[in-house]
């Protein structure tokens, strides 16, 4: 099973890089991004090295550990995403030359904000690796503070405030991990970079 996060943004680029990693690492942990990440070109699963600061399981001590999600950036237009969910006429309102009450993306503050938006990154996560959830939620909320975007939980239609996106990620995240026995973690210990 996968789920998603989206983050709309007006635009991106790598000098928000150091900025992202500086601000994971203040969650309990070092982490370092693929060395050839590139939001001018990646797609596909972004890998972090992780070593927790000061674990609560005794076992990840001094370990590393590799984990990530998928990521994705694409267009996004909200017009044309309006005009793709806007009601056709009926029959009726045609012949009585009615107009069709039109629909809003998903509310009037927020569509607001899409309007700027240009892009749509998608943070894709599975449970196959405990640590995915941590870095896809931090680093959604962390970037979406960063450029001033919007962010989503598609599957639940959740639209996040910028102002706590990043303690509030936080503070889910860590509800989940300390509701993990031990032995439900699934972890894979860093060995290099792949390339």
């Amino acid at each position: 099973m996968s789920l998603d996060l989206n983050v709309f943004v007006k635009q991106v680029d790598d000098s928000i890089i150091p900025k992202w990693i500086e601000r994971m690492n203040q969650f309990d942990m070092e982490c370092e991004i693929h060395p050839d990440f590139s939001f001018a070109d990646h797609s596909g699963f972004l890998p972090f090295r992780i070593k927790f600061k000061n674990p609560e399981n005794k076992e990840f001590k001094d370990k590393e550990f590799i984990s990530g999600f998928e990521f994705y950036k694409d267009e996004f237009d909200l017009q044309k995403e309006l005009d793709s969910i806007q009601p056709k006429k009926t029959l009726i309102q045609r012949i009585l030359n009615k107009p069709t009450e039109k629909v809003e993306y998903v509310n009037t503050e927020i569509d607001s904000k899409l309007a700027d938006c240009k892009l749509v990154l998608t943070f894709n996560w599975g449970s196959q690796n405990s640590l995915e959830l941590r870095m896809s939620s931090l680093s959604s909320a962390i970037i979406s503070e960063l450029t001033d975007g919007v962010c989503c939980y598609p599957a639940d239609d959740i639209w996040y405030d910028n102002e706590t996106i990043v303690e509030d990620a936080y503070k889910e995240l860590k509800e989940y991990e300390n509701s993990l026995q031990p032995n439900e973690w699934k972890m894979n210990e860093f060995e290099g970079w792949n390339d």
